[in-house]
């Protein structure tokens, strides 16, 4: 496991060749403002970019009518809908879904049991969320509005304070920040099973291409 950023991470976004991030950085006169930096997977490179680079891939061509919207467009995490509109999803359970124009079409809190969702993973017309209170992951239909299945939660611990999810093919790889570990989910199945285990908090798994990354609380990792 290689260290690659040690910065005070505030959010990470995937895209297809690669990630964006956005960080804490001090200034000189002591307040604390966000640098953004990009991972580019087919030159295997990281670098600072602008962050109108970090809103666009983010958010999409209308990224600047979708910021202006949100106000704190770091904290959330975004996906695109399989009708292309954007949705972006608050720690606290809020989200909002934005039009391919840029224009606001929703906005609510998803909660379940009265605790708040938070992160996403776009699975067609649903999306799958973590809900950290409910140790549980529960796919919710969008246009529907409502959720349609809960995985773990009650009496189970498959898993402990959940904080972020990542789909790939079939398979969900969740972040457990109570256990120190990413736990896989066969959405097919509903299997779930040990993927990683670290010794400090997970916050995100990545797998860009080949390669595989993990979001620590000392830092960001490219695994071995």
């Amino acid at each position: 496991m290689e260290n690659v950023f040690s910065g005070d991470i505030l959010n990470i976004t995937p895209f297809k060749k690669g990630f964006v991030f956005a960080a804490k950085k001090p200034t000189a006169d002591g307040r604390l403002v966000a640098q953004f930096y990009g991972y580019d997977a087919v030159n295997d490179a990281f670098v600072h970019i602008k962050k109108s680079v970090y809103l666009k891939v983010k958010f999409g061509f209308e990224y600047e009518d979708i910021a202006a919207q949100l106000g704190d467009y770091v904290s959330c995490d975004v996906g695109v809908l399989g009708d292309g509109k954007i949705m972006a999803v608050f720690p606290g359970g809020e989200y909002h879904i934005f039009n391919t124009d840029g224009s606001l079409n929703v906005s609510s809190l998803l909660t379940y049991h009265g605790s708040p969702v938070c992160d996403i993973a776009v699975d067609g017309a649903y999306i799958w969320c973590v809900v950290p209170n409910e140790n549980c992951v529960v796919k919710y239909a969008p246009r529907e509005g409502r959720i349609l299945l809960r995985v773990g939660g009650g009496e189970t611990t498959a898993f402990e304070r959940p904080g972020a999810l990542t789909l790939i093919g079939n398979t969900l790889y969740i972040c457990n920040q109570g256990s120190y570990k990413v736990r896989t989910l066969n959405i097919q199945t509903n299997t779930v099973r040990d993927y990683r285990v670290f010794d400090e908090k997970v916050y995100k798994y990545l797998n860009i291409g080949a390669k595989e990354f993990v979001w620590l609380k000392s830092g960001l990792y490219r695994l071995d």
